[in-house]
């Protein structure tokens, strides 16, 4: 194997992006306000959507924000006693996340998954580098990935959008992308691919690492309102959740239909953000609503494909989303609220001006109590409809019925055995972390896509916390890739890695 030393000056390791550098150190803020019933807990109406939950896709991998202010250590958190129906429900632990908005880390609460067939997660972690720490996302990996190959940085995509018309009404186009295979880079062009029911196809895709670049292959997922339970960010005070404190349990759920009509992507953070981003300044900042993003000229970001095909019987569905985004930028439609306060003071509000049922729009057939409710109490979501918006555009039969979603009570016993699994899975994170920082530190990460990759052999996955279920969906067989193409490689420049540590870091406490 052929390894290399690299070192990068500081000035340059941090023209990657320091959020709060200039700004100087952001202090700790107070205790915040107790809306929800625990002291400590201050609940968003808007933030970072779990990642485990939901990832835009990314050809490109880059490196994401160095943030200077340390992270805090994870919280105790409790999973909550009710959970959905499903295959194989499990609890994905939270995170912290940099919020540059208050210069301040923003808990990301854990959240209920219904798993992807064939898959386990691995989480983030936060990775010290060279004026900071920057955060390296977690992934689905298969299950029986024992070892992850770390690359060079993939060429710029050739994709320039569909080539040919689809073969029907009823396709999705997959861009193209490169592989590695044995020494080199190939071309994998853009394909169709049929749109099923029920399944999202989430195309191959890159993430980054100070260690180098992991590819993750294409695999069917569930549609976003089948996932399983998307519980609300928050921020936390560290000093009472922390530390053996006592456990953080969240509780405000995030709306199925509130996420589908107030979703972003924003590329330089690597994740899906959800709530309140219409001002035009978020837009100057890479927020892109999910409606207007676009992986490659011509391709939807693939769940909204799967939305956008859903809905294909109603031509007022579409046109009616995008103008519910648009009068939100505008202002002519009141955008949502940042908290669960103001979410509860807007529904008092237009609950005593008698407006609560009227629609906020004559194109637009949201209800004013609709258009502020992101987030519902678990105990009350279980009478909440889940309608993926079908009503939008106001026709009456769509055929997308409304639904219910279904919980089960969980005992003391299950809920320690989930709280395990998640300990393990930061474990697993925690090896993840150390095994890359060997790499990262050791000067031997592939920056050129002429440098050999490297390769980490993965934790053991744990063992099934409890009994599951038999599978009651069979995902559709898997997707046939076109053949790869000897393709010349185009000369670029690959992001600029950082640099490690200048001290080394004390790996976190075991609890």
């Amino acid at each position: 194997m052929i390894t290399r030393t690299y070192r990068m000056p500081v000035a340059l390791a941090l023209s990657v992006f320091v959020l709060v550098g200039a700004l100087g150190r952001a202090q700790d803020p107070p205790p915040p306000p107790d809306p929800g019933g625990q002291p400590g807990v201050d609940v968003q109406a808007r933030g970072p959507v779990h990642e485990a939950f939901a990832q835009p896709s990314d050809l490109q991998p880059a490196p994401g924000p160095v943030v200077t202010k340390q992270p805090p250590e994870p919280i105790e958190e409790l999973p909550p006693d009710q959970k959905p129906e499903g295959d194989n429900v499990q609890w994905i632990p939270g995170y912290w996340a940099w919020d540059d908005g208050t210069q301040n880390f923003m808990w990301i609460s854990g959240c209920w998954r219904d798993v992807p067939p064939g898959r386990r997660w691995l989480p983030g972690h936060w990775q010290p580098v060279d004026g900071g720490w920057v955060w390296v996302a977690g992934f689905w990996a298969p299950n029986e990935l024992t070892q992850v190959q770390y690359l060079p940085t993939p060429p710029p995509t050739l994709d320039q959008g569909p080539s040919a018309p689809p073969p029907d009404a009823n396709s999705i186009y997959a861009p193209g992308c490169w592989v590695y295979v044995t020494n080199r880079y190939f071309w994998r062009p853009g394909h169709w691919i049929p749109y099923q029911a029920n399944w999202v196809w989430t195309p191959p895709c890159y993430q980054w690492t100070p260690s180098g670049s992991i590819f993750i292959d294409g695999y069917w997922d569930y549609p976003l309102d089948q996932r399983g339970l998307l519980f609300a960010p928050a921020y936390i005070d560290p000093r009472v959740f922390g530390g053996g404190g006592r456990p953080y349990v969240p509780q405000q759920v995030v709306a199925t239909d509130f996420l589908l009509g107030a979703l972003f992507v924003r590329s330089a953070a690597r994740h899906y953000y959800f709530g309140d981003y219409f001002e035009p300044r978020f837009g100057k900042l890479g927020f892109v609503a999910w409606p207007d993003y676009h992986p490659v000229k011509g391709a939807y970001d693939p769940t909204f494909a799967y939305y956008h095909h859903q809905h294909a019987g109603d031509a007022r569905w579409e046109p009616a989303l995008r103008n519910l985004y648009k009068e939100r930028l505008n202002g002519t439609i009141p955008r949502p609220p940042h908290s669960l306060v103001n979410q509860n003071e807007a529904l008092r509000a237009i609950g005593a001006n008698k407006t609560a049922e009227n629609f906020v729009h004559k194109d637009v057939n949201l209800t004013h109590a609709q258009n502020v409710t992101a987030l519902v109490p678990l105990n009350e979501i279980a009478k909440h409809r889940v309608t993926n918006l079908a009503p939008i555009g106001g026709a009456k039969a769509v055929g997308v019925p409304a639904r219910a979603l279904k919980l089960e009570q969980i005992n003391m016993e299950a809920i320690q055995r989930e709280q395990k699994a998640a300990t393990v899975m930061r474990e697993a994170a925690q090896q993840r972390r150390a095994a890359e920082a060997q790499v990262f530190t050791g000067g031997k990460v592939p920056i050129q896509h002429t440098d050999a990759p490297h390769m980490i052999n993965l934790p053991r996955p744990p063992a099934p916390v409890a009994a599951l279920r038999p599978p009651q969906r069979t995902a559709p067989p898997v997707v046939v890739v076109p053949k790869h193409e000897e393709r010349p490689i185009p000369k670029f420049e690959p992001p600029h890695p950082v640099a490690p540590p200048m001290h080394p870091v004390a790996p976190p406490k075991k609890k």
